[in-house]
């Protein structure tokens, strides 16, 4: 071993201690190790190069450029391989008309943002994960729902269009048909084709909302002084659960910001003034073109916010404040998912603060007695008229609610105070619709029990019917006290009327029809239904002059709750073959909607299927005059596959006497299909429609 050892280390020479050290090479010329061994150098011999400095690269400086542009085009990419109806195409294509502004009135172009493009999307903050616009499928609504009502398009449209003796009766059956089988189409698909939930959205700056426009904040200051005197109807409405204090207290938190306000903030503070500059456009003409511009910014803003609410909010009374106006943003765009989305979080930030209680001792502070139940009870409203509206059980249960139902104070003013307290009785009673009538377990009740609580909510809702008809009656006088000042709150009482008599409409269609009637519904509500289209034509003549109050009408009348009366007797024509007074009936409603088509798209597609609808029941009589009976048994065949005329148990349409379809002894078990199915074509208003076939739409 020591030999191996020695011959190992014969050229070189060892320290005395006989162990070899181990030098660290110090990358001198020679090196330190080699100096130590009396070697040659092999470590900085002159072959081997000197390594080079390296440079340090900044990232943030020199490819956070480049790194946005990929995205961009990835972005570019993926949009040109979408179908192009897809919501991103869509939104790539630029705004449309129909937006709920005021541009139409004074015929001049919308001066808002552009909707977005994949590429702005990019750098949107991502906190908006709730209003994700990608994979959208399509939305469930239950048996009450307005979309729920209006079913009797589906599997007959796919079935008839192509069917030869229906083409050779009228040219534009197959035209009108089509339509409505392009509609059936988009609903029945697995996903949605829904438009961007915020048109207007605009990108979020790397500084946060504080970077984006305002309006100039000498003219806002001026606009608050004016407010405090007169308090603007459009403003009453809009923001009724704030005084003009508490909304100046706002404005001051961000105009005259210390630190960054949250989003909640920056919504209320944009709504108020959305509604404070749509007055001022409608009041003063000359100025228009400037004040339209602050609209828009203030509509753009507003988006911006809602589409970037984180989904944990803190339980504060002004996020819920911003919630509720975010939710009834959305009920004037026509989109009524979206209000829903916002208004379950408002609902549960109540309950989480108590609001749904009555206050203790303890908890009556400052103005808290009097703010609370006015924000409480503003929530429960949209929640139970949406809950209706969508056919979904609503959040707010009146079993765990101790908080008196009777407001005492309002910024509003004492004549709005009753109208408020009404409105929270009609929101008790569409919950009760719902719950009683149409919901899973009350179709599963037995018939007697489900026609008792019918005719109890059709006396609650008489009575409000009486009560607003008084009411409107006393501020119509024109030798009143501030009789003009009252203008809107007559025009309130009045589409309050409409609300309650199509409320009545859906009541009476739980009932079944008359013995020996012949019929699919009652006589009484048919005649409900009738009732409504004549207050509807009354208070559209009323609604007239004002753009605001017209499109407020539209979209809280007859798009916020089921207006199910055209639907009913739609029904009624083809099942009577009625020709004369009720097909009138639509042909009138339809020219009402004529001049609010540009209040928003929902209100233009609403017209649309309308026109449709009616174009289709005209042409079913002219078919069922002219043709051969064979024909007409054959349509009443696809008519009975939407539920419109039901079927006997054996399959088979009952038999036809004196021109009415026998439906007696059916009672109410068509009840749930009828609901059910209608929902595939009111939920059209909130799809991308721009592509339809509308050829059949025209008379």
């Amino acid at each position: 071993m020591n030999k191996e050892m020695g011959g190992r280390n014969n050229n070189v020479d060892v320290p005395d201690t006989g162990i070899k050290r181990v030098i660290r090479c110090d990358k001198e010329s020679p090196c330190s190790n080699c100096r130590t061994t009396r070697r040659l150098c092999s470590s900085s011999a002159p072959v081997q190069k000197p390594r080079e400095s390296r440079q340090r690269v900044l990232i943030s400086t020199q490819y956070e450029r480049k790194i946005d542009q990929i995205e961009e085009r990835l972005a570019g990419i993926e949009n040109l391989l979408r179908p192009s109806h897809s919501p991103t195409a869509a939104a790539a294509g630029g705004s449309r008309s129909g937006e709920p502004s005021p541009v139409s009135r004074h015929g001049r172009t919308n001066t808002g943002s552009p909707a977005l493009t994949p590429s702005a999307s990019v750098t949107t903050d991502t906190r908006s994960v709730i209003y994700d616009n990608e994979d959208i499928e399509s939305p469930f609504e239950g048996d009450s729902s307005l979309t729920a009502h209006t079913a009797f398009a589906s599997e007959f449209l796919e079935y008839t269009v192509g069917h030869s003796s229906l083409r050779n009766i009228h040219p534009n059956m197959s035209s009108s048909l089509i339509s409505l089988r392009q509609m059936i189409s988009m609903r029945n698909s697995q996903k949605g084709t829904q438009e961007p939930r915020f048109a207007h959205q605009k990108p979020l700056p790397r500084g946060g909302l504080r970077e984006l426009r305002m309006p100039p904040m000498d003219l806002v200051v001026a606009m608050l002084r004016e407010t405090k005197e007169t308090s603007p109807s459009t403003f009453r409405l809009g923001i009724s659960f704030l005084s003009v204090e508490e909304f100046a207290d706002y404005c001051r938190r961000v105009y005259f910001a210390t630190k960054d306000f949250s989003p909640c903030l920056f919504i209320i503070v944009n709504a108020g003034l959305y509604y404070l500059f749509l007055e001022m456009l409608e009041s003063d003409g000359g100025q228009a073109v400037k004040y339209l511009e602050y609209v828009n910014m203030c509509r753009d803003n507003l988006e911006t916010g809602c589409a970037n609410l984180s989904m944990f909010l803190s339980a504060r009374r002004e996020n819920i404040e911003a919630l509720l106006l975010g939710a009834n943003w959305a009920v004037e765009m026509g989109k009524p998912i979206l209000a829903w989305q916002m208004t379950v979080t408002a609902c549960n930030l109540c309950q989480t603060l108590g609001y749904h209680r009555a206050p203790t001792d303890k908890d009556i502070m400052g103005d808290t007695r009097e703010s609370r139940p006015l924000l409480f009870w503003s929530v429960y409203q949209i929640d139970k008229a949406l809950s209706l509206r969508l056919g979904r059980p609503s959040t707010m249960r009146d079993f765990d609610i101790s908080l008196p139902d009777d407001v005492l104070e309002s910024p509003l003013g004492p004549e709005w105070i009753r109208i408020f307290n009404s409105w929270i009785k009609v929101a008790r009673i569409q919950g009760g619709i719902y719950e009683k009538l149409y919901s899973p377990a009350a179709l599963t009740q037995p018939e007697p029990e489900r026609m008792a609580a019918a005719w109890g909510l059709a006396e609650e809702v008489k009575i409000l019917i009486a009560e607003a008809s008084l009411a409107a009656v006393r501020y119509s006088q024109p030798g009143a006290v501030n009789y003009d000042n009252y203008e809107s709150v007559r025009m309130v009482l009045k589409s309050d009327e409409v609300s309650l008599y199509s409320s009545l409409t859906l009541i009476y269609r739980a009932l079944p029809p008359s013995p020996g009637s012949g019929g699919t519904f009652s006589s009484e509500c048919i005649e409900t239904a009738r009732e409504a289209m004549q207050a509807h034509q009354y208070c559209i003549r009323m609604v007239a002059d004002s753009e605001y109050m017209t499109r407020a009408y539209i979209h809280w009348t007859i798009l916020y709750a089921p207006f199910i009366p055209f639907i009913v007797l739609f029904c009624h024509i083809i099942e009577s073959q009625n020709i004369d007074e009720d097909l009138s009936r639509l042909s009138e409603f339809i020219a009402s909607l004529e001049g609010s088509r540009g209040a928003s798209k929902a209100s233009e597609k609403l017209h649309r299927l309308c026109q449709v609808l009616y174009n289709v029941a005209r042409l079913y009589l002219e078919a069922k005059q002219q043709a051969q009976p064979a024909v007409g048994s054959e349509i009443d065949t696809y008519l009975s596959t939407l539920g419109l005329m039901p079927a006997d148990t054996s399959g088979n349409i009952p038999a036809a006497v004196g021109g009415m379809v026998d439906t007696s002894g059916l009672g109410t078990s068509h009840l749930g299909d009828w609901f059910w199915g209608n929902r595939q074509m009111m939920g059209l208003l909130e799809e991308d429609m721009d592509m339809m076939h509308w050829s059949g739409g025209q008379t």
